[in-house]
């Protein structure tokens, strides 16, 4: 499709480079906290899973979708993959072997790649404002800097922090969807303050791809992937 021909190639850049440090991450995640990095290869795909059954259903539910034969399907398949992902989840780590410090260190390394994801995103690709690039690197140090905490915290913080960690990491998330919506919107110069322009960051981070036509105005693609 002509679509893609108009996709910056410093995403693409960008986007490889945080692949790279995504495996590399990895590696040494694994290499030092042996049990997390077993653990991950079973709860990342299982969180996936549950992030994949909410994407569907609000698909579903969105205007754009609604009234197709296939939504009903859409939103019970959605439903079995949360409630199978939650369920088991909750399964593992209830097991007694896994530690508090273990969930903390499973959400960290993640949120580190979001941290770093951030920071590239924020000096490689220009199209964005100058203004949100800033931003999203300074969430993106912040982010980094949170999650080197939550690694160290048994050296120096009591068990019973766990909910503090826990409380953190998910402001921190937060703050790093803000800057994204902030970073992506900046594209076609339109503010975050806005539940509308909210809307169309999910669309963007969804299978549509936004375009400006020749009198300016925002156009909505539906990327179709064909087998």
């Amino acid at each position: 499709m002509s679509s893609f021909l108009n996709i910056n190639k410093q995403k693409i850049r960008a986007d490889n480079f945080i692949t790279i440090f995504l495996v590399v991450g990895y590696l040494f995640f694994a290499l030092f906290l042996r049990i997390e990095g077993l653990m991950g290869i079973i709860v990342y795909p299982f969180t996936a899973l549950l992030a994949v059954g909410f994407l569907k259903i609000i698909s579903s539910l969105n205007k754009r979708n609604r009234g197709k034969d296939n939504n009903f399907p859409r939103i019970l398949l959605g439903l079995c993959y949360i409630l199978f992902s939650l369920w088991f989840l909750s399964f593992l780590f209830s097991m007694p072997n896994v530690t508090t410090q273990i969930i903390i260190n499973l959400v960290a390394f993640p949120m580190t790649i979001v941290g770093i994801s951030a920071i590239i995103k924020g000096i490689i690709i220009n199209i964005y404002s100058l203004k949100s690039r800033i931003i999203n690197i300074i969430i993106g140090v912040f982010t980094i800097e949170v999650c080197s905490l939550a690694f160290s915290s048994p050296l120096f913080l009591p068990k019973i922090f766990f909910l503090f960690h826990i409380i953190v990491l998910s402001i921190t998330l937060f703050l790093n969807v803000l800057g994204r919506a902030a970073l992506y919107l900046s594209e076609f110069s339109l503010s975050i303050f806005s539940l509308r322009n909210l809307k169309i960051f999910f669309y963007i981070i969804s299978d549509y791809l936004l375009q400006v036509d020749s009198n300016g105005n925002l156009l909505l693609e539906k990327i179709e992937y064909n087998n």
